[in-house]
């Protein structure tokens, strides 16, 4: 377990290091509310170097409820970002991605476009519909900069393995 508390902010950055090679996701609730709000620099890279050196495909659920958790609104974009440089799969998330792309702000729209850009796993037929048909009647409600990556979007997924 890690100890984000302890005086010496070296001695925290080592015992993230060492814990990195395991990516313990029971740590998580306790990195997630430290980086929400962080208080220092080079500790809230450790954090996030070990969320993204995650590889225990149960972290998947927590981190997707922390981000559509508000608690967690200030991190959400770094969040999104893990989703895409991680090793972990998000494909079965796929309409939360959807979702944020359509009516996120221009950082959550990007990072979700790229989420779903980077899914190499097949898609659910009846996810991969109802998510190409949200897109589609979207595209029409969204603004002009936005159209192009709703377009981008249907086509991976259209083109996307079942």
């Amino acid at each position: 377990m890690i100890d984000l508390n302890l005086k010496d902010d070296k001695l925290v950055i080592e015992n993230i290091e060492k814990l990195r090679a395991k990516g313990n996701i029971n740590d998580l609730p306790i990195i997630l509310d430290y980086l929400n709000a962080p208080s220092n620099p080079e500790i809230e890279k450790a954090l996030y170097n070990f969320i993204f050196d995650i590889k225990d495909p149960k972290a998947v659920d927590p981190i997707i409820a922390a981000i559509q958790n508000d608690k967690y609104q200030p991190i959400q974009k770094k969040l999104i970002e893990m989703c895409w440089q991680s090793s972990l799969k998000f494909a079965k998330h796929i309409g939360l991605f959807v979702d944020l792309l359509i009516n996120g702000n221009f950082e959550i729209a990007f990072e979700a476009l790229t989420v779903i850009e980077n899914m190499e796993e097949a898609l659910d037929p009846k996810s991969k519909e109802h998510e190409m048909a949200k897109l589609k009647d979207a595209i029409s409600t969204v603004s002009e900069d936005r159209k192009a990556w709703l377009h981008e979007a249907f086509h991976i997924i259209e083109q996307a393995s079942e």
